[in-house]
């Protein structure tokens, strides 16, 4: 009697493990594709802020979402960048807050930098509405930031740009200034300017004497006469 051959057993047995490894295949190529699309959108997300292009930024926040697990932080992240191209610092602030808790302190840099420039703006949004227990609270909150971030993220950065270089180094003393802004009394008005005196009054008219005689009522009026006549009088007034 021949032996049972043992291929049905192992064809068997291929399918069991194609079939339980089916699941971690999709999910590794998930994650493979996740890294792929993660970079792609994660460098498109740079440039697209950069040129402020919210709509692009927007659909690269929506690729970054998804199987949001090789880089936990980036998706946030990205999401906080749209929200201050739009405007909505609320948001922005909930994103960044949320790309903090899920980054290492080693590599929050670029983390607390965003966070502590949309709590400053807050800041000056409340300050400039006339709500200045709630701008307190901001600046505060941006300073603590700035006061406990790892060495060089704020003061002595290397940023190769000069002016987020120095926006960086100058947050604490900025933020300083504008805490002891809130309290400062308002400034003195100048004085009032003295007006300038009224200009003087002309001078009263001569008071001519009443005539005495005849002779200091003679005019020459050419309207009234014969000019001729009226040149013979003025010869005998100065004769006479």
């Amino acid at each position: 009697m021949r032996a049972q051959s043992p291929r049905p057993s192992r064809l068997r047995l291929r399918r069991r493990l194609v079939l339980f490894s089916a699941p971690l295949a999709v999910a590794v190529m998930a994650v493979a594709l996740k890294l792929i699309s993660a970079v792609v959108a994660g460098e498109s997300a740079v440039s697209n802020y950069a040129e402020r292009d919210a709509d692009a930024l927007r659909a690269d926040v929506a690729v970054m979402g998804v199987l949001n697990v090789v880089e936990p932080a980036r998706a946030p992240f990205a999401a906080g960048t749209l929200a201050v191209l739009d405007g909505r610092l609320d948001d922005a602030d909930a994103h960044f807050s949320d790309a903090l808790r899920r980054t290492p302190r080693e590599q929050s840099c670029p983390v607390l930098i965003n966070l502590e420039l949309v709590r400053e703006r807050q800041g000056d949004v409340d300050a400039w509405e006339n709500r200045p227990e709630a701008a307190r609270d901001r600046y505060r909150s941006a300073l603590a930031i700035v006061e406990n971030a790892p060495a060089g993220c704020f003061e002595a950065n290397s940023d190769p740009d000069p002016e987020r270089r120095a926006v960086r180094n100058d947050a604490a003393p900025r933020l300083a200034a504008k805490l002891a802004g809130l309290t400062a009394p308002p400034p003195v008005p100048p004085p009032a300017s003295v007006p300038a005196p009224p200009p003087p009054a002309p001078p009263p008219a001569p008071v001519l004497p009443e005539p005495d005689s005849p002779r200091d009522a003679l005019r020459l009026d050419p309207a009234a006469g014969d000019p001729l006549d009226k040149l013979q009088q003025v010869l005998q007034d100065a004769a006479g």
